[in-house]
């Protein structure tokens, strides 16, 4: 493998990474719905003491 082979190689690794890295992030800034019941919630009983 010669020299240019293996820089195409590599930026072409490290562009790979940034798109995962953009996707995570935008994947893991959505809001996904999560079915919660009523007993089970995280809400204070009595706000302000």
């Amino acid at each position: 493998m010669n020299r240019s082979k293996a820089g195409l190689m590599a930026v072409g690794f490290v562009v790979a990474v940034v798109v995962m890295e953009i996707l995570a992030l935008k994947l893991g800034s959505f809001d996904f719905p999560v079915p919660d019941e009523p007993s089970r919630t995280a809400v204070a009983e009595n706000p302000g003491q």
